[in-house]
């Protein structure tokens, strides 16, 4: 029994000197393990049995080693050789199951089902996609070149305008320490000069607002003296209701005496106690309506005439200044009599002090002179010129910055794919463009232009670990509708011409791209010779 399952376990194979007899259904580089005349140790070292345990059909060893050409342990695993093509690992309970899973049929030796051999035209196959392969990353490999070259020429280029910049950037900063000398040497005269200017605007416009205030001042006296005794009385403010802070109830003599502070004020008294306390509130008396009257001999000088003595004046707080006067004879058209104190009585609202103030406050400084003038122009243009230096300091600093990022991006082996760093391709879908711009940035484009949406900014390499550079990672895209940020995977593939050849959004929100291009060609594979009637494997 154990006689004819031992031989049935073996087979012959080929080694280029004849044939020999080996275990059937174990790797070629595990032979080794397996010699016939010592006790047979299971792969995972658990336990030795005597060889003829070997392919018995009856499971030993725990990881299935002691049957490789049966199938009586489920976790075995059964070598088809598949002469002439790739020799292959299949399940060893695939053996003897009626169905042929080598290409050569040898998992099916102990069955009556006769397996055709296919290992030729898989052979056939094999070589035409090797083939395909081969050609395919030869024409890359020479197109390679010629963009590395290219690469290469301006990456000398770059490196070159880097240094140039530098050297700018140091000439710059010395010029520009230069500029803000002669900047603030002529800033020290125009400041003087302007400085000079606004204080004697200010010294005008404080005189113009005491002169505003004392005319001010005036009208509202004279209007409220109407018996023109030059005295304020408790009865000739009172007439002025709209003083009144309670407005509902009578102007009271005592809330009119609170105001004057006594039952009549002078002009200084009405100036130094009174006059703020009604200003904001006051309204002029209107100009009564009074009938025509006949020729009348002049009347004896008031103290408003214009024959006013000095000392009356005076007695108002006055000074002797120009003041606008009534007639001073007989006129001879009757119109005259009735305006002698126009200038003083005027039938418009008096302004008050509020509103005179905001009118100053509100005029604009004067235009400077001709001296002043000329040392801001000395001024503006050095400041120009420290501007313009400055701001070409600030590009020149940037540019400088963005070349050293992009000196710190791992660009492949031997900076590969230096060449396409930054460049931007497309590919269109029928409602989105989607753009990657290597190193930098992908995006999914409306067709529209209406909106776009960034899937990922470049983060890493992400292949394998045999091959780190077959894959690109994008990460932290614009944030999904209750979801992850985007983020995307690009595949690197050889090819004869840049381009995106394959959009995918396999999961949500997680996009995948195939970019070919003739960087990512292997040269290793472009130089496989071909011999004819043999393959490699």
């Amino acid at each position: 029994m154990h006689v004819a399952v031992i031989l049935c376990s073996f087979t012959s194979i080929s080694d280029g000197n004849g044939e020999q007899t080996v275990l059937r259904g174990v790797q070629t580089s595990l032979l080794s393990m397996y010699i016939p005349s010592k006790p047979f140790t299971c792969l995972d070292g658990s336990l030795t049995v005597p060889f003829e345990f070997v392919n018995d059909d009856y499971c030993d060893c725990q990881d299935g080693s002691d049957e490789p050409g049966t199938s009586a342990c489920s976790n075995g695993q059964f070598f088809c050789e598949n002469k002439g093509y790739l020799g292959t690992l299949i399940p060893s309970h695939f053996v003897g199951d009626g169905i042929c899973d080598c290409c050569d049929g040898s998992d099916e030796y102990e069955t009556t089902i006769v397996c055709n051999n296919t290992c030729f035209e898989l052979t056939q196959k094999f070589q035409a996609v090797r083939d395909a392969r081969r050609t395919l990353h030869e024409a890359g490999i020479a197109k390679k070149k010629e963009i590395i070259a290219k690469s290469k020429a301006i990456t000398s280029e770059r490196q070159e305008h880097f240094n140039k910049l530098e050297q700018d950037l140091n000439n710059l900063e010395n010029d520009l320490k230069e500029k803000e000398k002669l900047k603030q040497e002529a800033e020290v005269p125009e400041y003087a000069a302007k400085e000079k200017n606004q204080k004697l605007w200010e010294e005008n416009r404080a005189m113009q607002q005491v002169m505003v205030r004392d005319q001010q001042i005036r009208e509202i006296f004279v209007d409220l003296d109407t018996n023109e005794d030059s005295l304020v009385s408790i009865d000739e403010l009172q007439k002025h209701t709209e003083l009144d802070i309670n407005q509902e109830n009578e102007f009271t003599v005592e809330e009119v005496r609170s105001i004057l502070g006594s039952d009549s004020v002078n002009f200084n008294e009405f100036n130094a106690i009174v006059f703020e306390k009604i200003s904001n509130s006051y309204q002029s008396s209107p100009e009564p309506t009074t009938p025509t009257l006949e020729p009348t001999p002049l009347p004896e000088p008031s103290i408003y005439s214009a024959t006013t003595p000095s000392s009356i004046l005076e007695k108002h707080g006055y000074e002797e200044e120009e003041v606008t006067t009534t007639s001073s004879s007989y006129k001879d058209n009757e119109e005259e009599n009735n305006n002698d104190r126009d200038d003083y009585h005027e039938s418009s609202s008096v302004s008050t002090s509020l509103e005179h103030e905001k009118h100053i406050h509100a005029s604009l400084a004067p235009e400077y002179d001709d001296e002043t003038k000329v040392l801001i122009q000395i001024a503006d243009q050095a400041r120009n010129e420290y501007n313009q230096v400055k701001e070409k300091i600030i590009q020149i600093k940037r540019q400088i910055q963005d070349f050293k990022k992009q000196s710190d991006v791992d660009l492949g082996p031997n900076n590969d794919y230096a060449p396409i760093l930054d460049e931007c391709f497309d590919y269109d879908e029928r409602e989105y463009t989607y753009r990657i711009c290597m190193f930098k940035t992908a995006k999914q484009i409306s067709k529209g232009g209406s909106s776009q949406v960034t899937i990922g900014y470049w983060d890493s390499w992400s292949g394998p670990k045999d091959d780190k550079y077959l894959k690109m990672k994008y990460s932290n895209g614009a944030t999904c509708w209750n979801g992850p940020p985007r983020s995307l995977t690009v595949t690197l593939k050889c090819g004869t011409e840049q381009k995106l050849s394959d959009v995918r959004e396999p999961s949500r929100c997680e996009y995948t791209m195939t970019f070919e291009t003739p960087l990512a060609c292997d040269e290793t594979i472009a130089n496989r010779s071909l011999h004819p009637g043999h393959v490699e494997f």
